[in-house]
């Protein structure tokens, strides 16, 4: 401006120009455009023409300049994650771990049905990097928007960003860190705590690696309890792996069954209330459905029932427990009280044949001789599952080189297996010579469990 000022000046008092408002213009067009000198006369006009072309070449480099450098900024801004997210029943996961992946693959098929579904995901780490990592884990996201954003899970400015308010639900990962469950529960009290939240109650569900921050015996415990409130459900997922692995082993098919079940892939299990089914009994809500089969109740304490007594009656906050193809199907039939009246009436009862359902028995524990090729943080509590199902003298041997594992063994789990007495193997599952000296044909059951040094992991996770 100070440049066009002046050199308007001097065309005005150079006699180039009848006004000064012309000048200023003349000034202001050869600084934007040279080309608008091409018709100037006279050695004075073309050398003030000149100088002032040089000036608007310096000032249209430095403004172009200025842009480029703002506009990098901004677009720097974006790739590193701070925008604010505007989304509406969207699922929230905070935190990173090798989790995730797994995580996203379900939800991506758990979405299938819904409108317009998207995942976000905040995290210590870099936007771009994160959604490079997706990307090669997850192939197909289908009809499921994943949104990166980089940020600190615990502060509240970076979770208001998330729209937590107008989130369907929230998972929270323990971080890979020394005191993971210190940085989980600072989180969950970042959202209930947030100045702005509003009276809508969340649903969180949090993973916990100390089963210890659980116990309700703990005073530590009841005091996260009663911090974190009725909108959390802690997940101990080691604890539930190695439930699992210990069941799945001693039951053949069993693992299936429990893939099918906890993956969205196939059939699922779903929570429901149902409010044409208050005051009716479990035997009613049986028939209640056509597309889906009723296998339990979860009371409004939180008890959940397996198959109970069919005179049970069903409560205000109570829940139907369901097996579906998708919780869209979780419906009842148009015409349910039809049916709940068909196969209540006596005469239905009367043909029902009690001699051909045969109940399943409670089988007699025994001695037995295992043996868990591996260790890792779950392999504790894979012996303790063990423990309850098998009888006094019975052996558990476990192969592995680590030696914490060996001072662990000594000193504490051998003190906390009732019927089981506990034998170390030093060795290694992938040698063949280790294997031959424990003579693996001798065991009832031999499970492989992945070693935390990795060299083992890809053998036991095929296994």
């Amino acid at each position: 401006a100070f440049i066009i000022l002046l050199f308007s000046i001097i065309y005005y008092f150079s006699g180039q120009t009848d006004s000064y408002e012309d000048a200023l213009w003349e000034t202001f067009t050869r600084t934007l455009d040279p080309c608008a000198a091409a018709e100037d006369t006279g050695v004075e006009h073309r050398i003030i023409s000149g100088i002032v072309i040089l000036f608007g070449l310096v000032i249209v480099a430095i403004l172009i300049g200025a842009i480029v450098t703002f506009m990098d900024a901004k677009l720097g801004e974006l790739r590193k994650g701070r925008t604010t997210v505007v989304e509406h029943n969207h699922t929230i996961i905070l935190g990173w771990s090798p989790l995730i992946f797994d995580i996203i693959k379900e939800l991506i098929i758990a979405n299938e049905s819904q409108r317009n579904p998207s995942v976000v995901i905040l995290a210590d780490k870099e936007r771009a990097e994160m959604q490079d990592t997706i990307k090669d884990k997850v192939i197909n996201y289908k009809n499921t928007r994943i949104i990166c954003r980089s940020g600190d899970p615990m502060l509240m400015n970076h979770l208001n960003k998330l729209g937590p308010n107008q989130a369907r639900s929230i998972i929270i990962l323990a971080p890979q860190t020394n005191n993971p469950d210190v940085r989980v529960i600072k989180t969950i009290l970042a959202i209930r705590n947030n100045p702005q939240r509003t009276k809508i109650n969340f649903h969180i569900v949090a993973e916990i690696t100390e089963r210890i921050n659980l116990d309700k015996s703990f005073e530590t415990a009841a005091i996260i309890v009663q911090l974190c409130g009725d909108e959390v459900m802690f997940v101990h997922a080691d604890e539930i792996i190695a439930r699992i692995m210990a069941q799945s082993g001693r039951q053949s098919g069993l693992a299936v069954i429990l893939s099918n079940l906890l993956s969205f892939r196939d059939d699922e299990i779903y929570f429901k209330y149902e409010r044409a089914l208050i005051g009716r009994t479990f035997h009613d809500a049986l028939f209640a459905y056509e597309k889906c089969s009723v296998i339990g109740l979860m009371l409004s304490d939180g008890t959940v029932k397996m198959l109970p007594p069919l005179d049970t009656v069903i409560n205000i906050d109570d829940q139907i427990i369901v097996i579906a193809e998708d919780d869209a199907k979780v419906i009842l039939s148009s015409n349910y009280v039809a049916y709940i009246a068909k196969y209540s009436s006596p005469i239905s009862q009367s043909v029902i044949n009690l001699s051909t359902i045969q109940l399943a028995r409670a089988t007699a524990t025994k001695v037995e001789r295992n043996i868990i090729c591996g260790w890792n943080n779950k392999t504790p509590l894979i012996a303790k599952e063990l423990d309850s199902y098998v009888s006094h003298g019975s052996e558990l041997h476990i192969l592995t080189n680590s030696v914490e594992a060996k001072k662990f063994v000594s000193n504490q789990l051998v003190n906390e297996l009732k019927h089981q007495k506990l034998y170390f193997h030093s060795g290694h599952m992938t040698r063949r010579q280790d294997l031959e000296k424990l003579n693996l044909s001798i065991y009832n059951y031999v499970m492989l469990v992945p070693s935390e040094d990795g060299r083992e992991k890809n053998l036991g996770s095929v296994c």
